[in-house]
C-alpha cells in the first residue's frame, strides 16, 4: 500500500508539472535564465532545475546521491535541501518550505523563491509575463523614488545626486553620471519586469500604466516619469 501511495503521489506530481508548464520565463538582472528543462508551477511556487539556478546564481553545488540532498556554497553561505523534505537548512538554520524539491524524470527542481531569497536576492512575479524576475544581492534592495514607488531610483542606484528636480518629482537631472549609468540603471530596470523601447538617446520603459524616459544629452542624465 505504502508504494502504490508512493507511485501515486509521483503521478500527481509528474502530471502537475506538465501541466503547469506554462512557458514560464526566469530573469536574473535582466538576463533570462536557459534551462535543460522547463520550470514548473506547483501549487503557487515556481520549481526549476536545481543545477541551473544554483551555478546562474554563483554557487557551487554538491549532489549527494545517496541521501539524495543537494548542498549550495557561495561565499560563506550554506544551503542544503533534500528531495520531498519541506526542511532546508540555511548555514546550519532551519528554514521551512512551502514546496520541497522534487526529483521529476531524474531532474532535480527546487522553489525558486526560496533558493534565491536565502542568497539574498529579491524576487518578484509578472502575471502579464508570467515571468519571474530575480535581482542579484548586490542590488537587492532597490531604492525606489518617493513619489513613485514603483520606480527605481536612478541617483541612488548609479550614486549620483539629481540637480535640479524638477516637476513634483516628475523630472530628474543628474550630472557626472557613471560611463555605465544607462547600462546598469536597464539591468534594473529589466529585473523588475518594465518593457524597454529604444527611441535612440532616450529609452522608454514602461509597466502598471507608468512611462519612464532614461537617457544622455548634452552630459545630463534625465528621468521623466509620466503616467499613461
Amino acid at each position: 500500500m505504502k508504494k502504490l501511495t508512493a507511485f501515486l503521489a509521483a503521478c500527481l506530481i509528474l502530471a502537475g508539472a506538465a501541466s503547469a508548464a506554462e512557458n514560464i520565463s526566469v530573469y536574473i538582472d535582466g538576463n533570462i535564465l536557459n534551462t535543460a528543462r522547463e520550470p514548473y508551477l506547483e501549487g503557487d511556487r515556481t520549481m526549476v532545475p536545481m543545477r541551473s539556478i544554483f551555478e546562474a546564481l554563483g554557487c557551487d553545488v554538491e549532489w549527494n546521491e545517496a541521501a539524495q540532498s543537494v548542498t549550495s556554497k557561495k561565499g560563506g553561505r550554506v544551503i542544503i535541501m533534500s528531495i520531498d523534505s519541506k526542511v532546508m537548512y540555511v548555514d546550519g538554520g532551519a528554514v521551512e518550505l512551502d514546496v520541497p524539491p522534487r526529483l521529476v524524470s531524474d531532474t532535480t527542481f527546487v522553489p525558486l523563491r526560496a533558493v534565491s531569497e536565502a542568497l539574498g536576492c529579491g524576487v518578484t512575479w509578472s502575471d502579464d509575463t508570467n515571468s519571474v524576475f530575480i535581482v542579484t544581492s548586490a542590488e537587492s534592495e532597490i531604492p525606489m523614488y518617493d513619489k513613485y514607488e514603483a520606480v527605481p531610483d536612478f541617483g541612488q542606484i548609479v550614486g549620483v545626486t539629481p540637480n535640479p528636480v524638477l516637476d513634483d518629482g516628475k523630472i530628474y537631472c543628474y550630472e557626472n553620471a557613471p560611463s555605465d549609468a544607462a547600462e546598469k540603471y536597464a539591468r534594473v530596470m529589466r529585473s523588475l519586469g518594465f518593457s524597454a523601447f529604444d527611441a535612440g538617446e532616450y529609452v522608454i520603459y514602461t509597466k502598471d500604466n507608468i512611462s519612464v524616459l532614461a537617457g544622455s544629452r548634452g552630459g545630463i542624465f534625465r528621468i521623466v516619469i509620466t503616467n499613461y
